[in-house]
């Protein structure tokens, strides 16, 4: 099990129950912070004395405060800190559901365990730390769910995901014809712009144009 483990949390309650789980659990040495940058430099410090840590354990959001931050983010940080410990296994615990959000953390920083908060926040929380120790990954059940529907954002491509974005900013059907002829993207007539539409909601089970753009927002394509 982990020695010394980093908590980056700026509610103060939940963090508090953090570190309430890990004493649980007999983990030595468990430290705290409120800001970003202050958990890149905990980070760093510790890699420069030889003491490093054995996890991270982040929220993704964090509320601006009195001080201006370099890192304003979860995902920035983690981002930040593959660059100066690309070893130390990541664990995000936060409300987040977009599964864009998710597959990006997963696939781009390569993040060992996910962790809704909410009900049985705490049983989760052990449970990934045992997983994530014994070198496997931990995703607690709805971020499960979330996953095992990723296969339609598979078969989107970048046009369909840019159409998804003109027509979020307000953009018509022959609007976005005229967008893709002006920069000579492929199938940029408007009979191709309506079929990639209505392939796109046959997709995501749309029935209108407003709610396959509610749909792409909550998957993380917009």
């Amino acid at each position: 099990m982990f020695q010394k483990i980093l908590i980056a949390e700026d509610q103060h309650t939940i963090h508090k129950g953090l570190e309430s789980t890990l004493h649980e659990m007999n983990i030595p040495e468990v430290h705290s912070v409120q800001y970003c940058d202050e958990a890149l430099l905990k980070i760093r410090a510790a890699l420069k004395s030889n003491e490093p840590y054995g996890i991270l354990i982040t929220d993704l959001s964090f509320k601006e405060g009195h001080r201006i931050d370099i890192i304003a983010s979860g995902e920035a940080l983690i981002e930040s800190v593959r660059k100066e410990q690309p070893d130390l296994k990541v664990m995000v615990f936060s409300v987040e559901h977009r599964i864009g959000k998710i597959k990006n953390l997963i696939d781009s920083y390569q993040i060992d365990a996910y962790v809704e908060k909410g009900r049985d926040e705490s049983l989760h929380i052990k449970k990934a730390l045992k997983a994530i120790s014994e070198g496997n990954h931990y995703y607690s059940h709805g971020i499960q769910q979330l996953l095992r529907n990723t296969n339609d954002i598979k078969e989107t491509d970048e046009y369909d995901q840019l159409i998804l974005q003109l027509l979020a900013k307000g953009m018509k059907r022959e609007q976005i014809a005229t967008y893709f002829d002006e920069r000579q993207l492929p199938n940029k007539s408007l009979r191709s712009i309506e079929k990639r539409l209505t392939n796109l909601k046959i997709l995501f089970n749309a029935q209108t144009s407003e709610q396959l753009i509610a749909i792409a927002i909550d998957r993380g394509l917009i």
